[in-house]
């Protein structure tokens, strides 16, 4: 449908995915931060430590370090989990939260890669950190300090689409360190390989790829960092998918 503007054909095709215009491809853009990369290989992620990934999939749970992130508190009521179940079949649900002990999921997540408040009370936000868990293993943090959704940089490739990498960024800090930041990715059964590599020194990088990193299905993405120097590093970084049904 024309809107007062333009018609559909004015378009960029950008536009036309980023708004589901176009049948059969979606847009993806993952993006993370992690204040205390150290010297060895680290997720970009809030929670500063490396995912263990699920054998097999089971419940999720949603768990506040703050009481008031209750379904009638004052902080977080619902958080949305998204990653894919057991088949790699992209799986949502949206949990009631109940402040220190934790919100199960009904549906099984074999990997997780976003959760988000979706409402709250008067706090407008999340009182507490909220860990998202498979088991007693972390796979994500909505933490206070960065406002109602995990920051990781991490994605799986869903069943049935083929993921495609358009772009690559990363920011470190001001401290006088330099850093290792790559794309890694693993296809089921196989092990973690590096896909790019940047090496950055108190600036930011970005590196599109003209034609695209081509990503299989049921495929474990991650941007990871690494410290040059002694103590830590805070790293930021983001990737953008292109996914496509097979």
């Amino acid at each position: 449908m024309a809107n007062r503007y333009f018609d559909n054909s004015q378009l960029s095709e950008a536009v036309r995915i980023a708004s589901g215009q176009t049948k059969g491809v979606s847009h993806i853009n993952k993006f993370g931060f992690n204040n205390t990369v150290p010297d060895d290989w680290e997720l970009i992620s809030v929670v500063s430590e490396n995912l263990v990934y699920a054998t097999t999939a089971s419940v999720a749970g949603a768990v506040s370090d703050d009481a008031t992130d209750d379904l009638t508190g004052t902080g977080a009521r619902t958080v949305k989990i998204q990653g894919v179940d057991a088949n790699y079949d992209l799986l949502t649900e949206t949990v009631d939260m109940d402040g220190t002990d934790s919100a199960v999921t009904t549906g099984e997540f074999l990997r997780i890669f976003r959760a988000s408040v979706e409402t709250a009370g008067t706090n407008g936000t999340a009182a507490g950190n909220i860990d998202i868990t498979l088991g007693s293993d972390i796979q994500g943090r909505i933490d206070t300090d960065y406002d109602n959704q995990t920051l990781q940089c991490n994605y799986t490739v869903p069943a049935g689409k083929t993921a495609y990498i358009k772009r690559f960024q990363a920011t470190s800090t001001k401290d006088n360190k330099a850093a290792l930041v790559g794309i890694f990715t693993r296809e089921p059964g196989g092990v973690f390989k590096v896909k790019q590599m940047i090496e950055m020194y108190r600036n930011a990088v970005t590196v599109d790829f003209p034609i695209p990193l081509e990503i299989p299905e049921k495929t474990d993405i991650e941007v990871r960092g690494k410290n040059l120097n002694s103590g830590q590093i805070s790293i930021g970084a983001s990737f953008d998918l292109i996914l496509v049904d097979n």
